[in-house]
């Protein structure tokens, strides 16, 4: 009887021994289980929006649960990044980084959050190509980054140029161009590219270095001459235009890219499946083929490596914008 008892109390700590890695089992293997809420912190429309949303679709199909989109925009992307650290850190709010919201630390007077403590990366979705225009009409001359040093360095006053906003990729990257070639250049800021396009082909401008998407079709018109990209290789639309890296400028190195983030105690386990969902709709080719017709390129690196590289252009983009007094008073 004793031996009997001493088995049955045994069996009964492996059975419940058992019911309780079934039930750690199913606790980890059951996110997610409702529906998941993706904060765009940018307005409605716009490049990033479309983006996002793209990736919400893609997301919710291959999660099986439902991804709802919030656009809460304001203050450079800073307020929907401030909602994503307040939420509760279970999966099941995430938000798009896009170049403003990674430089808002750096361009506020009050730096709204710490990227590298107060977040977690899930994995980056893609990058925005950026291209340098020149009015053709205006500036014959002008065919390249050499030919543009020349013109800039032959007027005493140097040579001007746009981006979409102040603090933009756009706008850091030509001031880090413009110390490589030695020349003055005068930032003309405009409210997006719609309208900094507009003075370039105006010729209110000389210069605009811009996402790909807002210049493609003037380019192909002939009214904007394609000088330089930023990206490693040669775009597929543009196959004649040199990088910057082929033209020997060091600034290649800076490139606007976006990806996913969730408050910063959000288990790894969850950030696991999350990213392995976002590599596996990045390498979808009805992704790829959505988020290039809005501008974006699909480029998946998972989360450590986009820590990485978070903290590498926090430290590029805060000396840019210290040299040049860029933060807003």
């Amino acid at each position: 009887m004793k031996l009997l008892s001493k088995l049955t109390v045994v069996s009964a700590l492996i059975l419940s021994q058992g019911l309780v890695l079934q039930a750690a089992r199913a606790q980890k293997n059951d996110f997610p289980n409702k529906s998941i809420n993706f904060i765009v912190p940018f307005p409605p429309g716009g490049p990033t929006d479309v983006a996002g949303r793209v990736l919400a679709d893609a997301l919710g199909k291959k999660l099986n649960q439902t991804v709802v989109v919030e656009n809460k925009s304001g203050a450079s992307g800073s307020i929907g990044i401030n909602q994503l650290i307040r939420s509760k850190p279970d999966g099941y709010t995430v938000a798009g980084l896009a170049a403003p919201s990674l430089t808002a630390p750096f361009i506020l007077s009050q730096a709204p959050y710490d990227l590298e403590k107060d977040i977690k990366s899930v994995g980056t979705a893609y990058i925005t190509p950026l291209v340098i225009v020149v009015n053709a009409k205006k500036h014959p001359e002008i065919t390249d980054m050499k030919s543009l040093a020349q013109v800039a360095k032959s007027n005493k006053d140097g040579i001007n140029y746009t981006s979409a906003a102040i603090g933009s990729t756009a706008n850091l990257a030509m001031e880090l161009i413009k110390k490589d070639l030695g020349i003055k250049m005068t930032h003309i800021p405009y409210r997006g590219s719609a309208p900094a396009v507009t003075a370039v082909l105006a010729g209110d401008v000389s210069v605009m270095y811009s996402d790909l998407v807002a210049v493609l079709t003037q380019i192909k018109a002939g009214n904007l001459r394609p000088i330089a990209v930023n990206t490693d290789v040669r775009l597929e639309e543009l196959p004649d235009v040199p990088t910057l890296k082929e033209q020997d400028i060091q600034a290649s190195k800076a490139v606007s890219w976006s990806g996913l983030v969730v408050p910063k105690d959000t288990p790894d386990t969850t950030v696991k499946i999350l990213s392995d969902a976002l590599a596996s709709v990045v390498n979808d080719p009805d992704t790829q083929t959505r988020l290039k017709a809005v501008g974006a390129y699909p480029y998946y690196t998972d989360s450590a490596t986009m820590q990485e590289t978070i903290a590498r252009d926090s430290a590029i983009w805060s000396a840019v914008i210290e040299e040049n007094n860029l933060r807003q008073n």
